[in-house]
């Protein structure tokens, strides 16, 4: 009787390692990115046009209120100050073309004096982002829904107040341990006034185009709110309580 050969099976080593890479490429670099979607902010809004072109600064817009509580995004109120659109006036000049008031884009091509003789901006781009705000939101008498690219679970309370005397320049000393943790260009060069960079985007006063908000599909929040893990680094460092109930109330 004739023997049987032996069947020849595909394995060793090199096939192991190719399943290992691709594994390791699908889990790292490729899946994650399938949990977030990208989001743009309802308008335009350039920070480089109102710091370097008007010279606001930071508290301009984000303030501290009377009562310590922190302000994120400027009201309607805030911003009126400067684009001096009358609601009012405008609302009736909108009646008197017959436009339906909710009809924004109408409203917009209409070429309304009220609106478009107060209108600040020069270029045209940034005309018509401020035309979207003024006819969208200012004059409907809404704010704004900004989106908050490190809003934090209801179970966490982070005070601005209590990090408002932090110092990027007397934090440098901590550059190495905390590179995990916090843009190690922030470092670099001379410190700035604000602190802000230490857990925003790197110099957001210079962007002219806002990023848009990696949203996670699963738990809805940003990519960029703050994880506990680099709280808790940097309240270690610092010699800062770590106890639950110093962040969650």
């Amino acid at each position: 009787m004739e023997e049987r050969k032996a069947s020849k099976r595909c394995g060793g080593v090199f096939p192991f390692i190719i399943g290992f890479l691709a594994t390791c490429v699908l889990g790292w670099a490729v899946i994650p990115g399938l949990f977030f979607q990208k989001e743009e902010q309802p308008v335009w809004f350039s920070h480089a046009v109102h710091v370097d072109g008007q010279g606001m600064d930071c508290e301009s817009c984000h303030y501290f209120r009377d009562d310590g509580t922190y302000a994120g995004f400027p009201t309607n109120e805030v911003c009126a100050e400067c684009h001096a659109v009358d609601p009012e006036e405008a609302q009736a000049a909108i009646a008197e073309e017959g436009i339906d008031p909710n009809d924004y884009d109408a409203i917009m091509k209409a070429g309304i004096g009220a609106i478009e003789d107060n209108l600040a901006s020069s270029d045209e781009d940034k005309m018509q982002a401020e035309r979207e705000y003024v006819v969208k939101y200012l004059i409907q008498g809404k704010e704004v829904p900004w989106l908050n690219y490190q809003y934090q679970p209801d179970n966490v309370y982070f005070s601005h107040a209590s990090h408002k005397s932090l110092s990027i320049e007397d934090l440098a000393s901590l550059k190495k341990e905390l590179s995990d943790v916090v843009d190690p260009s922030v470092f670099e060069g001379e410190a700035p006034e604000q602190n802000c960079n230490l857990c925003h985007l790197k110099d957001i006063q210079t962007n002219d185009v806002p990023p848009a908000l990696e949203r996670n599909v699963l738990s809805g929040y940003s990519k960029t709110t703050m994880k506990m893990w680099k709280c808790e680094r940097c309240h270690a460092l610092k010699g800062q309580p770590n106890a639950c109930y110093t962040c969650h109330k």
